[in-house]
């Protein structure tokens, strides 16, 4: 599945230390409200401001415009598959009762399910059997997951029939109504024949 990262670019190779810059830039890109030159020349004032302050002790070697714009090019990518997976989260989740974990668990495996069979689609057929034994592990988890969340609802359900019939039966012994009385009560309350 993995296909490992690859060379690594020059801003990925910059110094830890200089994190808080690059998280700086990232947002500065993101809000999208001034021109990627001028960012670019201020990240660079940055790094060499943190190349000063550091007396020698990083090796900061400053990344060019065309590797600051390929960062921006993917980050602008990743944040709109972000967006676009976040707002089909949104309409699919909106349909939904969100008080019940059933649903949502179902939703969550079938997402996970369907992109586990994109991954063997895009490999087609080229996965190395532990990647092959890792996404039929996940579908197991799925499986086990969904049929947990229902056979937990059921449970909670059940014993919530039971603790009504029960409530409903104490109080018509304390207030003298007849088992029919209580049996149109319960029926009223459960919406089904007891």
């Amino acid at each position: 599945m993995s296909r490992g990262r690859g060379r690594l670019s020059s801003i990925q190779l910059l110094p830890k230390e200089c994190s808080d810059i690059v998280i700086w830039a990232a947002g500065e890109l993101q809000a999208n409200n001034r021109p990627q030159t001028e960012i670019y020349r201020e990240f660079v004032l940055k790094l060499e401001e943190r190349q000063r302050e550091s007396h020698g002790e990083l090796d900061i070697r400053i990344p060019s415009f065309s590797s600051f714009n390929r960062y921006s090019i993917d980050l602008d990518a990743t944040t709109r598959e972000m967006n676009e997976a976040r707002e089909m989260a949104t309409a699919v989740l909106a349909g939904l009762d969100h008080n019940d974990g059933d649903d949502l668990t179902k939703f969550v495996g079938e997402a996970i399910k369907a992109a586990v069979m994109a991954t063997l689609r895009s490999h087609k057929g080229k996965l190395a059997p532990k990647n092959l034994l890792e996404l039929a592990s996940t579908m197991r988890m799925i499986a086990m997951a969904q049929a947990t969340s229902s056979s937990h609802r059921q449970k909670i359900e059940a014993e919530l029939v039971a603790k009504t019939k029960e409530a409903v039966t104490t109080v018509a012994k304390a207030k003298g109504l007849s088992d029919e009385g209580a049996k149109a009560i319960l029926d009223q309350i459960l919406g089904v024949s007891t």
